[in-house]
């Protein structure tokens, strides 16, 4: 999703933000992420004040919120294209400098005490791919899922304040003063409490069919119950992510072949086909392994913690019944135990999911390879252009089949209290990774 300009435009107001209009798709992006994250940090100490806010920030946000709306369901109809020719061209600029550290990573020991080992270049290989990917990616279906979640967050948050508004109204006089509200005056921001809640539910409503149509052009057909699951996944940017870089990458390397048949006459722009081909696979396999490392090192260890978390809670609330006398607060405890036996079997579910996950992406990455040690070979040989052209072609088929091992089994929830903890425990993985 792109940010619109008035909701940028509001953000920059509320958060101190100094926002100029970025000059390109990245740029944007960049920019786009930028504001969120500062509304994300932000949101609790703006939240805490917003009994006070002013029914001219209730105004402003209702109408960033339509405009943002607008923006996205403009968005829906009209067919997304990228600029095949700036990507090639960036991705040209590139190619030297990774055949070069490809042929020193192959011919380098595995390991040494001295000189570079394997790794050490393929450390090197995997920087500049990180520096290549924004050029090549500009993000058409990324961080649906961290939006959306920022939204239900938000949506809690001001439902917090709602109770808080409650309370005041209960004790709110008649008439208003300098001091006081009236309760009229707090029926109001409840009111407008409410409409603001149900334009973030829109736009979640909004965000979810949005990506649902981006992955039906991708080839990935799922409903409207699958996308919430995807979403509220803490992979499901990662998911998303990889899957549209399947599609760019198609995208470019099928105009690579068209222009393979129009200047195959050229040995010299043969050669920087080649090159932009070998680039584009390994693009390909450092986003995979960086898929696997963040499942790996980064959602596993925050579930392990919260599962620690929450089988000391189970102990504490045994512990605690055998102290108590009070049949009140047996139940209690006795509830809370149920509550968090039913959270563990939510994170044992969560666990399994990440792992087939990985170990789809770990036999993808495989063929990937495979396709990477053929793109080297080819480029490596500076064959005519029949070669690449035929690689390009039957490279396609290969794309597919890659991507096809990387979807998931996503399964719909089975109930809403199911849903509901999915969620709650995605929120403490995003809590925990970045704490």
């Amino acid at each position: 999703m792109k940010l619109s300009y008035p909701f940028a435009f509001l953000a920059s107001l509320t958060f101190g933000i100094v926002f100029c209009p970025p000059l390109n798709a990245q740029e944007k992006g960049l920019e786009q992420d930028s504001i969120w994250n500062r509304i994300k940090s932000e949101r609790d100490n703006l939240l805490d004040k917003s009994i006070k806010i002013t029914s001219d920030f209730f105004d402003g946000l209702g109408n960033a919120l339509d405009a943002e709306l607008k923006s996205l369901r403009t968005k829906q109809i009209q067919p997304s294209e990228i600029d095949v020719k700036d990507k090639i061209d960036n991705i040209r600029i590139y190619v030297e400098g990774i055949s070069d550290l490809k042929k020193q990573e192959l011919s380098a020991s595995s390991f040494t005490l001295i000189s570079k080992s394997k790794k050490d270049y393929r450390v090197k290989i995997d920087e500049v791919l990180k520096e290549i990917e924004p050029v090549l990616f500009d993000g058409e279906v990324v961080n649906y899922a961290s939006r959306i979640r920022q939204a239900r967050q938000t949506i809690k948050q001001f439902e917090q304040q709602k109770v808080s508004l409650n309370e005041e109204l209960i004790f709110a006089p008649e008439e208003g003063s300098i001091l006081n509200s009236s309760k009229k005056d707090i029926r109001n921001r409840i009111a407008r409490v409410d409409t603001t809640i149900r334009k973030f539910e829109t736009l979640i409503d909004e965000l979810e069919y949005d990506l649902k149509k981006k992955m039906h052009v991708l080839g990935i057909l799922l409903s409207r119950e699958q996308i919430r699951v995807m979403t509220t996944r803490v992979d499901g940017d990662e998911l998303a992510r990889s899957f549209a870089i399947f599609d760019v990458t198609k995208q470019i390397s099928t105009t690579l072949g068209k222009l393979m048949k129009e200047n195959s006459f050229s040995a010299q722009t043969t050669v920087k086909y080649y090159g932009t081909y070998v680039v584009l696979s390994e693009i390909l396999g450092y986003s995979q392994r960086e898929y696997i490392r963040k499942i790996s090192e980064i959602y596993l260890p925050a579930v392990d913690t919260i599962e620690e978390n929450i089988e000391d809670a189970i102990i504490f609330a045994k512990k605690s019944m055998k102290e108590t006398s009070s049949d009140r607060n047996l139940k209690i405890l006795k509830n809370n135990i149920r509550s968090n036996e039913f959270s563990l079997e939510v994170i044992e579910s969560y666990r399994a999911i990440l792992k087939a996950q990985m170990s789809s992406l770990e036999n993808a990455l495989e063929k990937t390879d495979e396709q990477i040690m053929v793109a080297y070979s080819t480029y490596d040989t500076a064959a005519n252009s029949a070669n690449l052209l035929n690689l390009i072609n039957d490279t396609q088929d290969a794309f597919n089949n890659i991507m096809n091992m990387q979807v998931p089994d996503i399964i719909p929830f089975e109930n809403t209290a199911l849903e509901m903890k999915f969620q709650e425990i995605s929120d403490q993985i995003v809590n925990k990774i970045e704490s």
